[in-house]
Parts: C-alpha cells; structure tokens; sequence
C-alpha cells in the first residue's frame, strides 16, 4: 500500500452534494449514533466493528463546524478562519491529541446527519476508508451553522494487524442492495465524461497492506449474461478494486461476481454471489438480515467501545467499557442464571485467559453492570486487561452471551490491544 501517500493526503476524500434543510441534524443525532450506522454498514459486510476515540470525535466535530461556518467543503482549513484547527485531517486529529500517524477523512455537505453516512458509504473511494478492516478508531462530527449542513468521519487504521483477509461490499449473500448509484464523488471512479446513473459499485479490499492487481473482472446475471462493467482506478492505495456496473442493475436478482486478482504476487479468483433490493431500495439493517440468535427473545446490537488500549509489557489498562443495546424481547436480569447477560470470549476461547485480570471466568471477561437491562435498554461491560510481556498488538474477539440459554448476535465485536 501507499502508506507515504496516506499519511500525507490522509486520504482526501470529499462529496459535494446541494446544500438543503438537514432533517437529523447535530441537534438530534450524535456522533455515536453516525458511528453506530458505519458498524452497521461494516458488520453487514464483515468488516469488524470500531470503537470512537474521543480525540478523533474532536477533530471531525471541529472541521464540521469549520465548514459549515465558512461555507468550505473538501479537508483543507485555512488559518485565521472561523473555527480553525488544523490544516489536514492528521493535524486536527494531532492538535486534539491523539499520536495516530495514518487519519482519512470522509466530508459531505447539504444532507442531514444519517443520510450522509449512507451517501458516503455508496460512493466507492468513501467506502474504502469507511469499511476498511486495519481501521481501528473512527470519530464522527456534524454541524448545522450559517444555514449549512456539514458531515465530517475521521478514521484512524493499524497496518500491522489482519483482523480479517479481506472484506467485500456488497459481501456474499448479501441482500437488499442498492441497484444504481448516482455517480456523484469526487474524485470520480467514472472514465471521462460519464455521468450516473449507474449500477451499484462493487469492490473488494484486503487487509495488512496487501497489494491487489486486477486482471479481470465479471459480473453474471441469472442465464450467464454478462454485465458491462468499469475498472475504477486505484486511487490513494493499492490494497483494493473496484468495478462499477455500467447501467443500473436488475432489481431483487441475485448476481455473481468474479474478480480474477494479483494479491501480493500471487494469482487467485475471489467470487460471490448477492442479491438486489426488489425496487432499488437502500441497504437495511444487519440486524434485518442476521440470523437470529436462538427464539428466546435475547438479542444484542453493539453500541459503543471505549478507545483501545496502548500498554507497557505487563501493564493493566485502566477500566473499558463496551455498550450494547438489549435488542430482543426479555430483560438481561444481572445475578439470575439463564438470564444474566455476560461478555464472553468469542467461541469460549479460554486462550485469552493470559490477558485476564479480574475476569469473571477465563472465558468471560465481565457481567452487565446494570442490574436490570429493558428490551430497548443499554447495558455495559467494563473489564481490564493485562498486556504480555512480549511486544505486539493482539486481537480479542467478544460476543454477548447469556450462559445457560444462548449466545447472541457475532458483530465482530473485538479488542484490540498494542504491548509497545
């Protein structure tokens, strides 16, 4: 990957859309509920979920404001303005303190809160940095000032891990997609000349830096006919593709993908199948979409992470705390078996144990701290962790579970922890 290129532009991306009334503004959606949609949108593809860093939250909300303020768009403040900050995106997110050497960040202008998510999510070079595995720390800002709506997503990424191989979006067996796109980004993924509609863009990105080659593509509808595609240049970095269908796609069909690519020298086929919306309709809730955990009414959406932790060899960080929203019928009932909702070890891997330190259980690493969770309800895990002794950055994965009864939903929830 181009990991000088993205530490200089930070991978400058921007949407410049009408400017309009906002119908969920900063007045009415936070930065968690913006950050809640892209793991939403990441676990519907399989991407893991990120938790904010309140530093990161700082600088988005800092350059929304500056933009809405100034009637600015794109990632670039100019001293002595309103509400400057920070030139690029790395030095707002360094001016609000936090050490992240590699920051992209995402803007759009003129929709309200939630819909600029989606929006930004649809356009491809945005979708890169919002669903990216080695991203680690997301920050979301919005402001509604001087009769303008400005979204801001800063993200911060760890290159040296591998979370996952690769995500893809659409993922496999994915439903409900979108079947055009507008073709509004800039920079644009189009040849020269050619506006939207067109299909919804398709795209794969691997993981740990790994450089993706393209030598062909396909996209089959049903009967084996093949869908005229582009090849979007690689822009920013050189771990992904992209093809963008060239017409608007056939409503509630189920499509194959073939993407015949290079990764890091070697030749292999990634392929997968998803599914159309039957009207061209946005893409729903995972939660619309996951199998359920069991008919017993206990269901589980992540809500929030606090920002991971960075220990000396030995060290034991300060408390965490994971939220997560009682999604199901049944109340979580802290103390009464079958009922009690704990934070388990993904796959009761008792391997994590080394990093336990007051855990319940070496597979459970905290119980609700709430006595009583509603459906509809929050209730919070907060646990510490011990770092080895050897130096490196590790990967806990975590699930809810009430024991005695079910697990409940795998969002890719994780902990990453860096021993320097």
């Amino acid at each position: 990957m181009r990991k000088v290129l993205v530490a200089a532009c930070a991978l400058a991306l921007a949407i410049a859309l009408p400017t309009g009334a906002g119908g969920a503004g900063a007045a009415t959606v936070g930065a968690s509920d913006l950050l809640a949609l892209q793991n939403e949108l990441r676990f519907s593809i399989g991407a893991p979920t990120i938790p904010a860093d309140p530093r990161v939250v700082s600088a988005a909300q800092h350059h929304a404001e500056y933009s809405s303020l100034n009637g600015a768009s794109g990632h670039f403040e100019t001293p002595g303005l309103p509400g400057f900050t920070g030139a690029a995106p790395r030095d707002r997110v360094a001016a609000a303190g936090s050490p992240a050497a590699i920051v992209s960040e995402v803007a759009t202008s003129g929709l309200d809160a939630l819909a600029a998510v989606r929006q930004l999510w649809d356009a491809p070079y945005h979708r890169l940095g919002l669903m990216h595995p080695n991203a680690v720390a997301a920050g979301w800002g919005h402001a509604d000032l001087n009769g303008r709506s400005s979204t801001v997503g800063n993200f911060t990424y760890d290159f040296g891990i591998r979370p996952v191989a690769f995500v893809r979006s659409p993922a496999s067996g994915q439903a409900g997609i979108p079947t055009s796109w507008d073709g509004r980004e800039s920079p644009t993924p189009l040849p020269a000349g050619v506006r939207g509609p067109v299909g919804y863009p398709i795209m794969v990105v691997y993981s740990a830096g790994q450089r993706v080659e393209m030598r062909a593509a396909e996209l089959i509808a049903p009967g084996g006919t093949r869908l005229p595609i582009y090849y979007a240049p690689q822009l920013f970095e050189y771990d992904y593709e992209v093809i963008v269908p060239q017409r608007p796609l056939p409503a509630a069909t189920t499509l194959h993908v073939r993407f015949d690519i290079t990764v890091n020298g070697v030749w292999l086929t990634n392929e997968w199948d998803f599914t159309t919306a039957g009207s061209g309709g946005s893409l729903g809730s995972p939660a619309q979409r996951a199998a359920p955990a069991g008919e017993l009414g206990y269901h589980s959406r992540w809500l929030s992470e606090t920002a991971f932790p960075s220990l000396g060899p030995g060290a034991t960080s300060a408390p965490l705390t994971i939220a997560f929203t009682n999604a199901g019928t049944r109340p979580w009932v802290r103390g009464v078996l079958g009922q009690q909702a704990n934070l388990g070890v993904n796959g009761d891997d008792r391997s994590f144990s080394v990093f336990g330190t007051g855990w319940p259980t070496p597979d459970r690493v905290a119980i609700q701290n709430e006595p009583l969770v509603q459906p509809g309800g929050t209730g919070t895990f907060t646990f510490r962790v011990r770092a080895p002794v050897l130096a490196g950055t590790y990967a806990i994965h975590l699930r809810p579970v009430i024991d005695g009864t079910v697990w409940m939903e795998d969002e890719g929830v994780y902990l990453l922890i860096a021993v320097r």
